[in-house]
């Protein structure tokens, strides 16, 4: 992926979008958070359809079903630490993907008979997405707590392509290879609205460019309580517009997440 500079305009509405997110909750703080260290650690599943378009007009488009049915590896999974209204949050989502598939040609000959080449094919894709965030608590009351946040964000792409050729009077393979690294600064919000007894919903969005044009990711759900720390069920949605230098112009991944989050 080529890397595009951002322009003026991408960063004015980050940060006026930052004012707007912090000005109107400042005169709402309380100063009420522990000054104890706290400490969350979350292993979570995200189910993905992974969607775009590249630079020369193909469309992408990979449904759960298939990334799941070809997944080599995976891991997903966040810790966030937190002192008084201060908190630092990273988050590590890896994909290991791979296809393999043969068959033979259906080729024939000047004499209608068959050529007898087998093709064998194997795909292959990984991909970190992975994001540092500092956060300071702006809003907490016993009906909600709101940070505002700033950080970074990774986005690594690898994929290679292999195609093998055997016959009677061929035998040759064609190999592949493609990669992108992007790296974008993000500000945004992230908190939870409290519910009746121990229901609640998380939400999560944050805004930003760099190496992209825009970049933004948003989660919202539900979720509930218990002594040992809380599970939810939310809607997640990662995106980058890459711009025309960049081979792929636009990708994005949506789809449900269940997180298991284990406080001390």
């Amino acid at each position: 992926m080529a890397i595009a500079s951002p322009s003026n305009k991408h960063l004015v509405f980050i940060l006026g979008t930052a004012a707007l997110l912090i000005s109107p909750l400042q005169a709402k703080a309380e100063t009420t958070p522990s000054d104890d260290w706290q400490y969350a650690a979350s292993l979570y599943f995200f189910a993905p359809a992974v969607k775009g378009s590249t630079a020369a007009g193909s469309d992408i488009d990979v449904s759960f079903d298939t990334l799941i049915n070809n997944l080599n590896m995976t891991f997903m999974g966040a810790f966030e630490a937190r002192k008084g209204k201060w908190s630092a949050l990273a988050d590590v989502l890896y994909l290991n993907v791979g296809a393999n598939g043969g068959a033979q040609v259906p080729l024939t000959g000047p004499l209608g008979r068959p050529l007898g080449i087998d093709a064998d094919a194997s795909l292959k894709l990984r991909g970190w997405v992975l994001g540092a965030v500092g956060g300071y608590n702006v809003f907490d009351r016993s009906q909600a707590s709101v940070d505002v946040i700033a950080g970074l964000r990774y986005l690594e792409m690898k994929g290679s392509f292999g195609l093998g050729l055997q016959g009677r009077r061929l035998g040759r393979a064609i190999e592949s290879d493609a990669s992108g690294v992007v790296w974008d600064g993000i500000v945004g919000v992230k908190g939870r609205a409290n519910l009746s007894g121990n229901w609640f919903v998380p939400f999560y969005l944050d805004v930003g460019t760099g190496d992209s044009d825009l970049t933004w990711q948003a989660l919202a759900g539900v979720g509930y309580r218990f002594h040992w720390g809380d599970v939810s069920l939310a809607y997640r949605y990662l995106k980058w517009d890459l711009g025309s230098s960049s081979p792929i112009d636009d990708i994005s991944f949506s789809g449900p997440q269940l997180t298991a989050t284990f406080r001390f």
